[in-house]
């Protein structure tokens, strides 16, 4: 059970991290205080704390809490394909990402709301609902804060947002075993 405590307080500090952002007093002081090293700790911290969750996330025991519904699965492939779409448009400069905001947290809050329906494992709930907790925060404090990322005009860079983001769905369906350990297309019948 330790390693499940472990999990949520990386968790804890991968949102501390990724708050900053968000927190534009909060980020200056940072930013005045390393200067030039910001960026390259930012980086870092981003980096070590994704690493440290996953890494937890992968060595965590299997505990079950509850049994998932049976129709799980398949509401967390069709959750999947939009949370897909919605990464595709955080890659790019698009119209569609100004209108959203933070596209990359709706992906979370997909991603974890799929994730829960499909899965009831102790791991698997600490990651889902943590990282949700933090996509949720991080979107109120875009809204509070007035948060509207730069785009550019024009119809070309939303339909390759949205083209990028379905070959990123295909790509993951076709090797999430591979990638992740679980075959997805088998439990949704193809």
């Amino acid at each position: 059970m330790m390693h499940i405590w472990l999990l949520a307080a990386a968790i804890a500090l991968f949102g501390l991290t990724h708050m900053l952002p968000g927190l534009p007093k909060a980020r200056a002081r940072v930013r005045a205080a390393l200067g030039k090293g910001y960026i390259p700790a930012f980086i870092a911290m981003s980096v070590l704390t994704t690493s440290l969750v996953g890494y937890l996330w992968a060595t965590s025991p299997f505990i079950a809490l509850y049994d998932p519904p049976a129709w799980g699965p398949r509401v967390t492939f069709v959750l999947m394909f939009f949370a897909f779409l919605l990464l595709g448009v955080f890659l790019y400069p698009c119209r569609i990402k100004r209108a959203l905001r933070l596209p990359f947290a709706l992906v979370i809050l997909l991603w974890g709301t799929g994730h829960l329906l499909a899965n009831g494992d102790a791991a698997t709930v600490v990651l889902a609902s943590g990282l949700m907790i933090v996509a949720a925060l991080l979107l109120a404090l875009a809204l509070k804060n007035g948060f509207r990322p730069e785009a550019r005009d024009g119809l070309a860079l939303d339909v390759l947002a949205l083209m990028t983001g379905a070959i990123l769905y295909l790509a993951m369906a076709a090797f999430h075993e591979t990638l992740i350990g679980v075959p997805i297309l088998h439990y949704i019948g193809l």
